[in-house]
């Protein structure tokens, strides 16, 4: 299992990116290395904590489960996901885990500065 937090900056209040997180979906695609990575996820809501906790019930982990929460700054807020996640096959995590981290990542990024 590996671990990996991601934060992304956004303009957006703390609530707003909160709606935004809460709007993007059970099923999630993201592109990786020609191909994509594909999971479906049940979702918990903490409106007041501003946090979405979810586990994938279907998809290309072995196990996958994580936490988006959003924080205010004085020029919006920070996003943050934290993923916790299996590929499920041993002999190649110590070579995908980062390419997977990285993919993963950079959709964060892409998706919280579309906002």
């Amino acid at each position: 299992m590996r671990t990996i937090r991601v934060a992304a900056r956004t303009a957006l209040s703390a609530d707003a990116a909160f709606d935004r997180i809460s709007g993007l979906g059970n099923e999630w695609t993201v592109p990786f290395r020609g191909k994509s990575i594909h999971w479906r996820q049940q979702c918990e809501t903490a409106p007041g904590k501003r946090r979405l906790s979810f586990t994938q019930t279907a998809g290309d982990f072995r196990n996958m489960s994580g936490a988006w929460q959003t924080t205010p700054t004085p020029e919006g807020c920070e996003v943050l996901l934290e993923l916790t996640y299996d590929i499920g096959v041993p002999i190649y995590d110590r070579i995908l885990d980062s390419l997977v981290e990285r993919a993963l990542a950079d959709f964060v990024r892409m998706t919280v500065s579309r906002w």
